[in-house]
C-alpha cells in the first residue's frame, strides 16, 4: 500500500499575526509600566537611573519578546507541519511535539465519524493533559467537554474526524478535508 498523506487544515495565518502582534503590545505596556513604577523609585539623576536601568530593562525588554516569538512561531510551524499518514497496517501522525501512531486494530474505525466542533461541543477540546494549546493550533492530549481524553491534532477548522480506540484516548484529528480523511482510513483499515 502506498502511504497516503493528508496534511492538517492550515493554521490561520492572520490569527497567528494577531497573537504575535498582541504579544508585542502586552509586553511593551508590561515594561512601560515597569519602567516608570522603577524610575519613581530611584533618584533620576543617579548612576542607576542613568546605566543600569535602561540596560536592564532594555535587554528583559529584548529578552520577553523574543522568548514570546520564538515560543509562538515554535507552535505555528508545528501547526503547519502536521499531517497524518495511512501506512500498511498503521495511522501516523506527525508533528513535531506529539507525534503518535496507531495500528488499525487499536482504532475503531467502524465508529469513527465526522464531528462538526461548532454544532457539538461535546468534542471540543477542553484542559489540557500533555499538549500544545496556542489560539491557532492544539496538539497532544486533552479532555473533550464531554470528559473523555483524546490524542488531538487541529488548527480551528470547524470540521475535524472523531476516532474512538480501544485504549484510553480517542482521537480527534483536523485534516483539510475531514470526510476524504475518514473514507481513506475505512478503506486502509479494511
Amino acid at each position: 500500500m502506498e502511504p497516503r498523506i493528508f496534511p492538517i487544515h492550515p493554521p490561520s495565518a492572520a490569527l497567528f499575526g494577531k497573537v504575535l502582534v498582541a504579544s508585542f503590545a502586552v509586553t511593551t505596556v508590561f515594561f512601560g509600566v515597569l519602567t516608570l513604577a522603577l524610575y519613581a523609585a530611584i533618584d533620576p539623576d543617579g548612576p542607576v537611573a542613568r546605566v543600569a536601568a535602561p540596560v536592564a530593562l532594555g535587554s528583559s525588554y529584548a529578552l520577553m519578546l523574543i522568548i514570546f516569538f520564538s515560543v509562538f512561531t515554535w507552535f505555528y510551524l508545528t501547526a503547519r507541519r502536521t499531517d497524518f499518514v495511512l501506512l500498511e497496517g498503521h495511522l501516523l501522525i506527525r508533528n513535531s511535539a506529539h507525534g503518535k501512531h496507531f495500528t488499525y486494530d487499536e482504532l475503531k474505525v467502524e465508529e469513527a465519524r465526522v464531528v462538526d466542533l461548532l454544532a457539538e461541543p461535546q468534542y471540543r477540546p477542553g484542559g489540557k493533559i500533555f499538549a500544545i494549546s496556542a489560539f491557532f493550533f492544539r496538539g497532544g492530549a486533552f479532555y473533550l467537554h464531554s470528559g473523555e481524553k483524546a490524542h488531538v491534532f487541529c488548527t480551528g477548522a470547524p470540521g475535524a474526524v472523531y476516532i474512538p480506540t480501544h485504549g484510553s484516548h480517542a482521537l480527534l484529528l483536523g485534516p483539510v478535508d475531514p470526510a476524504v480523511f475518514l473514507h481513506a482510513l475505512r478503506e486502509a483499515a479494511h
